[in-house]
């Protein structure tokens, strides 16, 4: 298997959402909001996003507070947490503002029990004028949609939905080394219900059994009823 990122639609949509916000306008707010259901793909793109922007990334924990989340993101940029809150988001919005690197908030979903650290994302962001990325599951926006003074400051928003056969194919010809006919691959995409892990899994099997049987290609006729993932059906 290559270790590529697969162009497939949520791929091109989140690329494009922080060009967005990269390029904005004056005055444009410059906060994004990602999610979408488990399996689709957010964190291989989030993570080859990251490394291509020189991007700060924490993961939110349920444990947090706002001084947690602060030091969180002192440590991300190579520094050590302060004593104080305040003292800590003027570092990082001033550090922020002249490495001119964006930030991103994994699991999102964790901030929305404490309001204070979503205002402190605010302030981040306004202070910093650099990217602001939220990462969350399915549903995240519903429960954004009534925190006024954030949403008002997201101006890109992508959600990330199951693949088409369109996008299993792409993703099957980025990453797969033997060639997988669309018999195959239409079952696979059946299977897995559009999600991008799942069919990531399948593919390395069938690459598997390819390699093994030392065919350059493989459809349905070689693959028979062998399960491509676990529990999700056996044909």
């Amino acid at each position: 298997m290559r270790r590529k990122l697969a162009q497939v639609t949520n791929v091109r949509n989140l690329l494009a959402a922080y060009d967005s916000l990269k390029e904005r306008d004056p005055g444009v707010p410059g906060m994004g909001l990602l999610y979408g259901f488990t399996g689709a793909g957010k964190s291989t793109a989030i993570d080859w996003l990251i490394v291509q922007r020189r991007g700060v990334c924490v993961r939110a924990f349920a444990t947090w507070t706002p001084y947690a989340m602060l030091a969180e993101i002192m440590q991300e940029l190579g520094a050590s947490p302060m004593g104080r809150s305040a003292a800590m988001a003027r570092y990082i919005a001033d550090e922020l503002r002249r490495t001119d690197r964006p930030l991103f908030v994994d699991e999102a979903d964790y901030l929305l029990h404490d309001t204070r650290m979503l205002e402190t994302l605010r302030d981040l962001h306004d202070a910093s004028d650099v990217p602001v990325m939220l990462i969350g599951m399915e549903g995240l926006d519903r429960k954004l949609a009534h925190r006024q003074q954030l949403c008002r400051r997201i101006s890109q928003w992508v959600e990330f939905r199951p693949a088409s056969p369109e996008d299993a194919r792409i993703l099957a010809s980025t990453v797969c080394e033997v060639a997988v006919a669309d018999d195959l691959l239409e079952r696979l995409h059946t299977q897995a219900k559009g999600s991008i892990g799942l069919m990531v899994v399948g593919l390395s099997r069938v690459e598997a059994v390819a390699r093994a049987n030392r065919l350059i290609g493989i459809g349905l006729e070689q693959w028979g009823n062998e399960p491509f993932f676990l529990a999700r059906g056996s044909s």
